[in-house]
């Protein structure tokens, strides 16, 4: 889930504004040649019983740190907790995510039930919001005008994005390199806005069902704090839960095409190019793949959305390879370059602003 700050306009909503005319491109003989490599290679094959066990160990890592919380008193086990449990959305999301992308199932039925109890219910999110705008982002990435995830009133992602920006905000877009890990934190809080504001619209496929397990996580999540004794440990618990969580969310998701080139509608590419120029790798190692949820290969993830997240590491020699003989730059960063130079473009864009003074 990329990162949710102020949304410009609804944008953020896909199927209700002109964006949704902005389509995913028709594949190009280039990119039907990779997919026939891809599947014979047998990359495209689920994987039932990864996905199976990522699920109950997720499950039971969330329910052991609810434990926790019940059973113990003291502040330092209530506050790492509270840490712990932010890193856990983060996770139980990313798992959603491969759910969204028909990884885990292809039963549509299936699919919005069980978002339901990973999006609404256990971590406090839309999942028809979350699905209509990620799948919007699939279509068109990097895209200034129709990609919903460069659609925030306090951030610009190319110069002549800033004139469409509420001018109120021109003192924090104007240092928006240096906030933007700040602004991380918040997210979660807007998670829980944009999931509110979902149920009381009408594009809701399943507005009682939704409504029922965001009120249900609520309940549940407010039971939980009185648990915990004083309430200045609540509200810390609070805070530390919904930071790291924004924060872990918006140091995976960053990385992926912040900084990247961006496109409009004169500018953009057959499918296969579109997919990759726009994107960046993390590169790969067992505990970086964990860490981003399989999202470090993010090249790989565009072209082929379905794949499972435990095939995109053999998948990725071998698009690297395709795109190194059919001249296509491919860009593989490490961790820390993934972070800072997201930043680093941020900052250049926002220059004009802070020449003015």
């Amino acid at each position: 889930m990329s990162p949710l700050m102020i949304p410009v306009t609804e944008a953020q909503q896909p199927e209700r504004t002109a964006a949704n005319s902005r389509t995913r491109l028709p594949p190009s003989p280039e990119y039907a040649e990779l997919k026939r490599i891809i599947k014979a290679a047998g990359l495209l094959e689920s994987d039932p019983r990864y996905f199976a066990f990522k699920a109950l160990s997720l499950l039971l890592v969330y329910a052991g740190i609810v434990t926790a919380i019940v059973v113990f008193t003291h502040p330092a086990i209530i506050l790492t907790s509270a840490v712990l449990l932010g890193f856990t959305f983060t996770q139980v999301g990313l798992l959603g995510h491969d759910l969204a992308h028909r990884q885990i199932t292809h039963n549509s039925r299936a699919v919005r039930w069980l978002g339901l109890l990973v999006g609404n219910l256990l971590i406090a999110v839309s999942y028809s919001w979350w699905t209509a705008k990620h799948n919007q982002h699939h279509a068109t990435p990097n895209h200034l005008d129709a990609d919903p995830d460069l659609q925030y009133a306090v951030l610009a992602f190319d110069t002549k994005s800033i004139s469409s920006r509420p001018r109120l905000f021109y003192p924090i877009i104007a240092y928006q390199g240096i906030l933007f890990v700040l602004m991380g934190t918040f997210q979660a809080y807007m998670l829980r806005v944009q999931a509110v504001r979902q149920v009381l619209s009408e594009r809701s496929p399943s507005r009682l069902a939704e409504a029922a397990a965001l009120a249900l996580h609520g309940f549940l999540y407010v039971a939980l704090l009185t648990q915990v004794g004083h309430w200045g440990v609540a509200l810390a618990f609070v805070a530390l839960h919904h930071g790291i969580f924004g924060l872990y969310n918006t140091l995976v998701f960053a990385p992926n095409h912040k900084g990247m080139p961006v496109i409009d509608e004169t500018s953009r590419r057959d499918y296969l190019r579109e997919q990759v120029l726009t994107a960046r790798n993390i590169v790969g190692h067992p505990l970086i793949d964990f860490v981003y949820g399989g999202l470090n290969y993010q090249i790989e993830h565009h072209l082929f959305p379905s794949m499972a997240r435990n095939r995109l590491s053999a998948a990725q020699p071998i698009v690297a390879q395709f795109c190194a003989e059919h001249d296509i730059d491919y860009l593989v960063a490490g961790p820390l370059r993934g972070i800072v130079d997201p930043i680093r473009h941020l900052h250049a864009v926002a220059a004009p602003l802070r020449s003015q003074g």
